[in-house]
């Protein structure tokens, strides 16, 4: 049983340190004012920054990624192995787009050399498109970068040019300000700035400033703040976003984006048969001096000679020769390209411009296939370097795969030399022995043979070479971009996301709200001091025997003034309930304690000796706190006799009970500070004193020093009755209470009592209504309250 009693007492202490979201809530409303002026202080500040806060525009292109891989004819199966246009990936076409090098260009043919802009308090507009004035310079012109330059116009013909900033140059800071006048049309001119000025629109009175655009900055600043996303996985389609405060600006600068990306794009694609064209201009050039000069040859030998037809046996031989020689020709156009090609491996930027194997007539499937290879890896690694580090995971692997492929080609290449010289060894041999055979022909017929393989020679490789060009010319013109422009960036697509009104007012309300209440809780968390009986309950098993309320009046003693008051009402409540202590020996001295200076006590027994004299009950109050002696200022009294010039034998008691003038009772000070406090309340004579007192009144009250400090609350409390303790509300700690039950205990004090003094009801609210009821109650049955207002303002 006793256990279980235990338990419950266990589970009701528990529950009793619970939260009191009431008594909390209650405590917010006190500061309700600081939430209504935050709140107006939030959501004024939001107004404010959405009125005058540049906006933030999104403007947006969408861009198809084209497969362009089967694009354009065949050519013939000059590039039947090669498709061309390297496949690259969606992510390749995203780093180039955000590459430094691509937006320095678009920034570079846009002409953003200088921006305007105009000065506003929470951000400055940029004046893309409605600059107020021109700025004309040279390029040699040395003009600091990034540094405002203000115009104010004068009249019709002179402004004013002035500058105040620090600039950085060459790693020191350096002040520059200056203020100076200059005429439209005209150089302005000094040791940082070179320059024209011309009003070019209507000029108002705000203040405008220009900066010479650090173009590099500028490019670098396009690139973070561009966004290239995909659109879906399973979709060739990019989005490209960019925000900004100036819409045309940002719609100028995607569409050129686009366009010079297009550009790039094909030539990229073009690249390869411009290769193709030029080196096969380079060897027709040779080519077409060669025929023309066999040709004059052949011509003038046979009107020389007369010799117009060959033998039978000349033709024969003739036409071996010629296809010997051709093929003797295209293998050397091959070894020579086998050779250059060897070269070209190891050098990133002449791969992707090399000629294609199958434009010298190489059919080898794997030597073309690897070229191409090659050549697309190189192109991949310089897109991706465009936005990648060097050690990222991406360019690791295409440089490992370069390595691999090189070191395939490598064989390839030397298994074709090897093979394509023992293919020319045995053509010379042949030929060799041909040729021989033409010494059995006669002279004139040798000679003829012999130029008219030169000219047949010339003549098919000429055709080959031309049939050759016109496929590249074909492939090139049949080339299209990478990408398409899908949805232009436009006016009509264009999107606000910035100030976000409705959001910031909300999070200007939100913070009024959070603000003061992070605070509160904050200060309540930290805040040790005692605030309500059910605090109290928690540390001390002490009764609480009635709560003070907060004194609104400036009388130190309103109990007999206000009689109709709360407080009044309060501190007879606290008279009604000492009848239940006031039982056995000294039963009518009351001593009123407290644990530190400032809890009230000297009030508190002021207020409940007057509210008992009140009750036709003699009452003498006793001012027992002889180090700090406040008793006097209460009843205007001179406190130059008392406990202290009686007890040393200087004053009689008659000489030391003072009137206080209200009726029924009577004061007794502590008169003049002795040096000995302890030692003359710890005398017979105090002894005595207290007896003769409870002899002649019905109650002695006794104001006596704060017991936590020194000995002499202890020496007092043990002649009384009952001891009641002051805690005041928001002011006594925590600490003090444990503190309190020590002394208790140690001293051995008889019927304690708390009374909890300084009780705010607008603080806390269950004051206010216990006593709201309270007096409600009592005026309806014709007690003390019969005045509403007073109630209310309870």
């Amino acid at each position: 049983m006793d256990k279980n009693n235990d338990i419950l007492k266990m589970l009701l202490d528990e529950d009793d340190k619970s939260f009191n979201f009431k008594e909390f809530l209650t405590k917010l409303m006190h500061y309700w004012y600081w939430f209504v002026i935050l709140v107006i202080i939030g959501v004024g500040a939001a107004f404010v920054y959405n009125k005058f806060t540049p906006p933030v525009y999104q403007v947006t292109s969408k861009l198809l990624v084209k497969d362009n891989n089967n694009n354009g004819a065949s050519l013939g199966g000059i590039f039947d192995s090669y498709s061309m246009k390297s496949n690259m990936v969606l992510a390749n076409h995203i780093g180039i787009l955000t590459s430094y090098n691509l937006n320095l260009e678009v920034i570079e043919r846009l002409g953003w050399y200088v921006s305007w802009y105009q000065k506003m308090p929470l951000g400055d507009y940029s004046l893309y498109g409605k600059e107020p004035f021109h700025v004309a310079f040279s390029p040699e012109d040395s003009n600091l970068k990034n540094v405002p330059v203000y115009i104010s116009q004068i009249n019709d013909s002179t402004y004013t040019a002035k500058v105040d900033a620090v600039v950085n140059i060459g790693g020191d800071d350096f002040e520059i300000n200056f203020e100076s006048k200059g005429k439209y049309g005209e150089k302005f001119e000094n040791n940082y700035f070179s320059f024209v000025v011309n009003p070019s629109g209507t000029i108002g009175k705000d203040a405008y400033y220009f900066i010479f655009n650090d173009l590099n900055k500028l490019a670098l600043g396009y690139v973070k703040k561009l966004d290239v996303t995909a659109v879906d996985d399973d979709a060739n389609l990019l989005n490209v976003m960019i925000n900004g405060d100036n819409t045309q600006k940002e719609i100028d600068f995607i569409n050129m984006l686009s366009t010079v990306y297009m550009q790039y794009t094909l030539k990229e694609q073009n690249q390869i048969s411009e290769n193709t064209i030029d080196f096969i201009d380079r060897q027709l050039s040779a080519v077409v001096d060669t025929l023309k000069t066999t040709n004059d040859q052949f011509t003038s030998y046979r009107s020389n000679k007369g010799v117009y037809d060959l033998s039978q046996k000349a033709e024969i031989i003739m036409q071996k020769l010629n296809e010997l020689d051709s093929r003797q020709s295209m293998a050397e156009m091959q070894l020579s390209y086998y050779e250059n090609l060897k070269k070209y491996m190891e050098d990133g930027e002449k791969m992707q411009n090399v000629t294609f194997p199958s434009v010298v007539g190489i059919t080898d499937s794997g030597l073309n296939n690897l070229v191409a290879k090659l050549s697309e890896l190189y192109s991949k690694k310089e897109a991706l370097s465009y936005s990648l580090q060097a050690k990222n995971p991406s360019l690791v692997v295409i440089d490992r795969e370069l390595e691999y492929t090189r070191k395939s080609l490598q064989e390839n290449l030397n298994n074709l030399v090897f093979n394509t010289q023992r293919e020319l060894d045995a053509l010379n041999r042949e030929i060799y022995q041909v040729k021989s055979q033409l010494s059995d022909v006669p002279k004139t017929e040798q000679d003829l043979v012999n130029i008219k393989r030169m000219v047949d020679l010339n003549n098919e490789l000429y055709n080959f070479l031309l049939q050759r060009r016109a496929e590249a010319q074909i492939t090139k013109a049949s080339n299209l971009p990478e990408i398409e422009v899908l949805d232009p960036a436009q006016s009509a697509t264009v999107s606000q996301i910035g100030p976000k009104s409705t959001i910031n007012l909300a999070l200007g309300f939100l913070l009024g709200i959070f603000i003061p209440l992070f605070v509160i809780i904050a200060v309540d968390y930290f805040d040790d001091s005692i605030y309500s009986k059910e605090q109290l309950a928690q540390l001390t098993s002490l009764p609480i025997v009635a709560d003070i309320i907060h004194n609104k009046f400036k009388d130190a003693i309103p109990v007999i003034k206000y009689t109709r008051s709360v407080i009044a009402e309060s501190f007879r409540k606290l008279r009604t309930n000492l009848t239940y202590m006031q039982k056995g020996d000294n039963k009518n001295v009351i001593a009123i304690h407290s644990s530190v200076p400032g809890e009230g006590k000297t009030f508190v027994a002021a207020n409940l000796a007057s509210v008992m004299a009140l009750n036709n009950r003699k009452v003498v109050l006793v001012g027992a706190d002889m180090r700090k002696p406040t008793t006097h200022q209460y009843f205007n009294l001179k406190n130059d006799i008392g406990i202290s010039t009686y007890l040393i034998g200087t004053h009689k008691l008659d000489e030391i009970i003072k009137p206080s003038g209200i009726e029924n009772l009577d004061i007794v000070l502590c008169g003049v500070i002795p040096p000995n406090p302890a030692d003359l309340l710890a005398s017979e004579e105090f002894d005595g004193l207290i007896e003769e007192l409870k002899s002649r009144y019905d109650v002695v009250v006794i104001d006596n020093s704060p017991f936590t400090l020194v000995a002499d609350a202890a020496i007092v409390g043990k002649h009384a009755g009952v001891n009641l303790f002051v805690a005041r509300q928001g002011y006594t700690h925590k600490k003090m209470i444990e503190v309190l039950n020590y002394n208790v205990e140690q001293y051995g004090l008889k019927k304690v009592g708390i009374v909890i003094n300084d009780v705010n009801p607008k603080k806390y609210g269950s004051y206010a209504t216990s006593y709201a009821s309270y007096a409600q109650s009592s005026f309806k049955s014709g007690g003390y309250f019969d005045d509403k207002l007073e109630v209310s303002k309870a």
